[in-house]
């Protein structure tokens, strides 16, 4: 058994374990629990950490069950994280907002109880920016959050603490969020596997403070995080689906991943948006990965849709501002009794005063933004798999995600469309930061791109941090 190494294997492969004997629970939850004891003083990931001698007991208690031969869910005994936007019966949820301190939920989110019902153990609630309005990670309440590799650079945002601690080694997966790249950016930065889901695919009851999401209804999403693609479809497949009070999420089918056929794809790629131009390495890495779909594809040429110069004034604008110059937001923090709000925040109210129009020029928008869905649809009928960056550069050092805002417009063009997006590691930059991939697919084919993830992962390899390069951060 002290032969395992259960840093690098799949979640499949560690409950498997577990059910054979061969593998405890017990064990699973002390290597982590040690992992997140070294790293997390340094990354500030985990901002709420589970009572570690009652995980320990669910983790006896998991084991016991095996013991006597007891049905046994796909998570059984695996210990997870989750976002601080989604609900944890007995956990502070915040959103890194003062206003929420003290705030304890008193249900699981839907999504969280699916993942206990098959036998997850929480390990506590990640950092996320104040009110997720930062692709960066730092807050008033909890602090910075870092980056694994190197303690000046941010993870990321809003899901920042998520990938930082996954990516770090402290947790084998968990559940960010996505609405404008939160769960894409921070995978991206820290090596790690994500996936915004097709809009709809998972229920958002037991959002914090409320699940209403108004305008961001139609962009903002749970999504799974973990070191694999594996991992992450895991995680969907268990929390995917209607729960009956989220009348936003349909009865959709979920396909098997593992079944698709890579050679009946027609793929897309391209390495610049036209608005923001990458680095060389990340140009490079991307065209890389298409050469390698390209060989086990139907197809896969260079294509871009032609939409995506109004992904500014429509994703930027008109969602994440509000085109209210951010009063909207402003307001929405003082009901929650936010008193006093972090620099990060502030910097987005600031950014957002750029963008105050009327009533009647916001429905024109709304109009603008269903002919660019209509656009974006046409082209995905086209191409089963579109291939692109997820920022032009990797992991930047904190304090600098506002100033070229731009760079966050590749992730925005699919938070416009609602479709499927999944993020996978593809190599790493000359300073050994990792360089992500965004694999869009058609509304609800998540399976597709799964597979795609699934065979760059394998091929480019995928999730590589390790604790050799955790030792950069003491």
């Amino acid at each position: 058994m002290n032969s395992i190494d259960i840093q690098s294997l799949s979640i499949d492969t560690l409950v498997s374990l577990i059910a054979q004997g061969q593998l405890t629970s017990e064990q699973v939850t002390e290597h982590y629990i040690a992992e997140i004891k070294a790293i997390n003083p340094k990354i500030n990931a985990l901002v709420r950490q589970a009572d570690f001698d009652e995980l320990r007991a669910q983790a006896k208690a998991a084991d016991e069950a095996v013991k006597n031969g007891e049905s046994l869910g796909r998570l059984h005994g695996i210990p997870l994280s989750i976002k601080d936007m989604c609900k944890v019966k007995g956990f502070n949820c915040t959103l890194g907002t003062l206003g929420l301190k003290d705030f304890v939920a008193d249900t699981d989110a839907t999504i969280v109880a699916r993942l206990k019902q098959e036998g997850a153990l929480i390990l506590g609630i990640t950092n996320t920016p104040e009110l997720l309005m930062a692709f960066e990670t730092d807050n008033l309440l909890y602090g910075r959050c870092n980056h694994p590799l190197d303690t000046d650079y941010s993870p990321g945002g809003s899901s920042g603490g998520e990938a930082a601690l996954i990516g770090g080694g402290g947790s084998p997966a968990g559940m960010g969020s996505d609405s404008m790249g939160s769960v894409r950016v921070p995978s991206s930065y820290c090596g790690i596997a994500g996936l915004k889901v097709t809009q709809g695919r998972l229920p958002q009851t037991g959002r914090v403070p409320e699940e209403g999401a108004g305008l961001h209804v139609r962009s903002a999403s749970y999504g799974p995080m973990g070191r694999y693609v594996d991992d992450v479809a895991l995680l969907l497949d268990i929390t995917h689906g209607p729960d009956g009070i989220d009348p936003n999420s349909p009865p959709v089918l979920l396909n098997n991943y593992r079944e698709v056929d890579l050679a009946a794809l027609s793929v897309a790629w391209y390495d610049d948006n036209g608005i923001s131009t990458p680095d060389a390495e990340v140009k490079a890495a991307i065209a890389k990965a298409a050469d390698k779909l390209g060989g086990k594809t139907k197809s896969c040429e260079w294509a871009r849709p032609d939409c995506l110069d109004q992904v500014e004034a429509l994703a930027l604008e008109t969602i994440a501002f509000g085109a209210d110059a951010g009063r909207s937001w402003a307001n929405g923090a003082k009901l929650l009794g936010t008193k006093e709000n972090s620099p990060l925040f502030d910097a987005f109210l600031t950014a957002a005063q750029s963008c105050d129009i009327s009533l009647t020029e916001m429905r024109g928008r709304l109009r603008t933004w269903d002919k660019y869905n209509f656009t974006m649809n046409a082209f995905s009928e086209k191409y089963d798999i579109t291939l692109c960056p997820v920022t032009p550069t990797t992991a930047f050092k904190h304090t600098e995600s506002s100033k070229n805002i731009r760079q966050f417009t590749y992730t925005m063009a699919y938070s416009l469309t609602g479709q499927p997006v999944a993020t996978v590691n593809i190599g790493n930059d000359s300073r050994g930061f990792p360089i992500g991939i965004q694999i869009v697919g058609r509304l609800w084919c998540e399976h597709q791109v799964l597979a795609v993830a699934k065979y760059l992962e394998n091929t480019l390899g995928g999730y590589q941090l390790t604790r050799k390069s955790l030792e950069k951060a003491s």
